[in-house]
This record gives C-alpha cells, structure tokens and sequence, in this order.
C-alpha cells in the first residue's frame, strides 16, 4: 500500500489533468495550483533578476557559497510552470549543494516554440558564469525542464562554451517522438497520461517540427558525445521511465558519465515533492553529485 505522502503525490499529479475540457490557460493554472503546495522557507535570501534578457531568481539559502552556481530550469511540459513555483526545489537543491540557485523564467510554448525556451535556458546559463565571483556552474531540470538542461549540454558544447560542472535531471523528457516502451507499458502505473502529454505538449514545443531531424529539441537523437557528468533521477511509476533509461545508455555508449537512479514505486518529478521522504533523499544525492562536479574543477 502507498504511504500517505506518495498517495498525495499522485494526488497533485492527477489534479494536473483534472478538467477534461482544459485548455492552455487551464493547464497553466493547474500547474501553479500544484506548485503552490511546496512553501519557501521564511529564511530563504531571493532576489529577482535579469537573467541577460530572461527573468530568473536567486534562490539561496543562507551560508551558501557564493562561488558555485546551480540554474535550475522548471518543468511543465515547455507550455507551464514559472519560477516562482519552483523557489521551495530551488532552495533545497541551494542547501543541499552549497550554491546559489538561479531558477529560470524561460518564455513558454505554443506562444514561444522551440527553440525560444532552449534559447533562454543557455542564456541564462551563460549570464550566471558571468557574475563576480562565480566559478563553478551547473544544471538541474525536471520534465521538460530536464530534456532543456540536456539540449543546453548539447548547445553549449557544440558552441564551445565552457562546460557546467555537473548537471542533473528528473525525470527528463527527451524523445519528442514518444518512442519509449513505457508510455504503454507503464501507463497503468502512471497518474498521468504520459503519452498523451508527449504528443499535446511536445507538439506545442516542436511547432511544426520533425523530433527526430529537430535533435535540440528532442535531445535522445542528439550526439550526446563530450557532455559533463550527469546524473538521472526516474520512477518505476511513470510512463518517462525509458526516456532516462535510454538517455543514460547512449550517453554512456558515447563514452560520457551518467548514473541512472530509479525510485521504486515513485511517480513522475517526485525528487520535486518536498513532502516526500523520497524526494528528501534525492535532494541530498542531488546535492552530493553537484558538489562532487564543483570539486572536481
């Protein structure tokens, strides 16, 4: 039997896709409902910038160094969620690794197709290795926000930026061409109708676009070569499952580091509900990992 927290868990999720007749706007406002049950702690330090043209905020918990920085890229499927939402996640992941969050506010499709939020996410990246006294920077997304992070890996490397430390993703969706075995196999599993979601979403994202020739966009078809350590947080229960087992692989294929974590009976993003005993262990091993990829430099 679930436990209490998972149970809720599901439960928030479920209510993303609640209203059968939603629209856009109904979605988005789904999804801030569900954002709006992860409190900020009252000593967290915030700070509302311009991200080098993209709204963004500093998220720190206190005593945090002021030499590492984490961006931090929500998820929602490219068409929801904002900042704002994601300050509670922001200031965990700030404590857990020692380092100032910057969490991005990238413009959202189907208003800003690809590759306007990509185009943000690695503006924003480069903005924060600009600020005094930053050294070190890395990645966290989820959702969406996961399959950003990995696209900016791909984008920074091929312009020949330098590299984040680390980067980490939840639950990251990466194949726009909904190719993954999952989205059937474990749709039972999953409170939300993941393969739906994919082709909704994600056609909004692409807009118009062909996944596979479209690889910044949907980043399992890009060369994955030459990227920084990453880590993959997934659950048992959600039909993304083999979006992370796939990207994992050829990353390693391609002679890269990643490590592969998977939450048994957890459902999609759960490393994000705060509420989870789960997710409070995966915000520790997310920290681990970052502050091992700022060590290493």
């Amino acid at each position: 039997m679930a436990s209490a927290e998972l149970s809720r868990a599901r439960d928030l999720l479920t209510h993303l896709v609640s209203e059968p007749e939603a629209d856009m706007n109904d979605y988005r406002r789904l999804y801030d409902e569900v954002l709006a049950n992860f409190e900020l702690p009252a000593d967290a330090e915030v700070e509302h910038v311009d991200a080098g043209g993209v709204p963004a905020i500093w998220v720190s918990a206190p005593g945090t160094s002021r030499d590492q920085a984490v961006v931090l890229v929500h998820g929602g499927g490219w068409c929801m969620g904002n900042a704002n939402g994601y300050q509670e996640f922001g200031y965990r992941i700030s404590k857990a690794a020692d380092a100032r969050v910057l969490v991005v506010d990238y413009r959202l499709a189907p208003e800003n197709p690809f590759p306007a939020p990509l185009d943000d996410t690695v503006a924003a990246y480069r903005w924060a290795r600009e600020q005094d006294g930053v050294r070190r920077v890395a990645f966290v997304g989820d959702s969406a926000g996961g399959g950003l992070v990995v696209s900016a890996l791909v984008k920074l490397r091929e312009d020949g930026d330098p590299a984040p430390s680390a980067s980490v993703v939840c639950s990251p969706l990466v194949d726009l061409a909904g190719e993954g075995a999952s989205l059937t196999e474990r749709a039972h599993l999953d409170p939300l109708p993941a393969a739906a979601l994919v082709t909704a979403m994600g056609g909004a994202y692409l807009g118009g676009a062909e996944p596979k020739s479209t690889p910044l966009a949907s980043p399992l078809y890009a060369d994955l070569a030459g990227l920084p350590p990453l880590k993959v947080y997934v659950g048992t229960d959600e039909g993304l499952h083999d979006d992370s087992v796939r990207l994992v692989e050829r990353i390693t294929a391609a002679g890269g580091q990643a490590e592969l974590e998977i939450g048994q009976d957890m459902v999609h993003i759960w490393p994000v509900f705060s509420f989870l005993p789960e997710a409070q262990a995966a915000t520790s091993g997310i920290g681990d990992f970052l502050r091992k990829g700022f060590a290493a430099e």
